[in-house]
């Protein structure tokens, strides 16, 4: 096995249950339907897609937020799929999730020092003192001033609250963290100093990075490799300088075609798809892009395209690519 590939997930399904009459559970929204992917130490693995393609409810999965309703996820060769919640804790420190909401994702009724001790409190990973001095040293390297820990999470502001999730992620010295549009709700000058901030903290901590988004611009800046996802399938992968350049899939085309070009007087021609986005609780047969796909033909109708490779380390779930 590869000595960098820190998780694996195989044939990944999270599957929520929608109820009727008595509580009987008569559909299921398909929000992850057989994704596989692999993370490595060191990287940033950019994960893209609309609003409702399942990017969250993947990356909630891989650290078992979420339990995945079929496949397997291996950390270091571990299959952690099905481990209880008492054989999970020791491996939680290893992998964790900095949220998209920085104040939600906060509990505010307690102070920031208080917050970030519960989290060592909970490993079990030293008396109160000792844990107070750690959180002391990565409040300074997420920027943060000691006086911080005596604040409720109202009392800062959006930038420093989401410096406070990423501190609370750093404490137990993770592996991998999992970072969920974690920039998205800020401002630009805000935002420009927490994507710095994450790639500092990556390169002093070999950091593996799951980066959810909706931003290509961004993604393209943090990522070394893209993964494309709609409607709950993963539909292409390829390292970021090939993705952007040389996109197979109609999909990631679209995409990147409503990407705002920097250079004033330079334009990027935009396709605008026809037809709405199937519903999770009925998927379409075959190509789930079929039913918007400019270039679908009778095959991309009946039959669901393999997830292969057409190029080195390029990815592409699509008959014509």
């Amino acid at each position: 096995m590869d000595e960098k590939l820190i998780l694996k997930a195989e044939d990944i399904h999270t599957w929520f249950p929608v109820r009727g009459i008595a509580g009987r559970t008569i559909n299921h929204v398909r929000a992850v339907d057989g994704v596989s992917l692999s993370l490595y130490r060191g990287e940033t693995y950019g994960l893209v897609g609309e609003t409702g393609c399942g990017k969250s409810t993947l990356g909630r999965t891989l650290i078992r937020l979420l339990e995945p309703n079929k496949g397997r996820i291996l950390l270091d060769g571990t299959d952690i799929t099905h481990m209880s919640a008492r054989q999970l804790l020791p491996l939680r420190r290893r992998m964790q999730m900095v949220f998209q909401d920085p104040y939600s994702s906060l509990d505010g009724r307690m102070h920031i020092g208080d917050i970030l001790t519960e989290t060592l409190q909970i490993q079990k990973r030293g008396n109160r003192k000792e844990n107070m001095d750690q959180v002391l040293r990565i409040l300074s390297d997420v920027g943060l001033l000691p006086e911080h820990i005596y604040r409720y999470p109202h009392e800062l502001s959006g930038g420093q609250r989401q410096r406070v999730g990423l501190a609370r992620a750093l404490l137990t010295e993770p592996e991998l963290i999992i970072c969920d549009e974690p920039v998205s709700a800020l401002d630009v000058s805000v935002r420009s100093q927490i994507i710095r901030l994450l790639l500092d903290l990556q390169r002093e901590r070999d950091l593996c990075y799951l980066f959810i988004s909706h931003d290509m611009s961004v993604v393209r800046y943090m990522a070394d490799r893209v993964g494309v996802m709609y409607l709950g399938h993963l539909v292409e992968e390829a390292p970021a300088d090939e993705l952007f350049e040389h996109p197979l899939h109609p999909y990631t085309q679209v995409l990147l075609s409503a990407v705002p070009v920097p250079e004033p007087g330079t334009h990027r021609m935009r396709i605008v798809l026809d037809g709405e986005l199937p519903s999770p609780l009925s998927p379409p047969p075959g190509c789930p892009f079929h039913t918007r796909c400019p270039r679908a033909t009778a095959q991309c109708r009946e039959i669901a395209p393999e997830f292969k490779e057409t190029a080195d380390g390029h990815l592409v779930a699509c008959h014509q690519p």
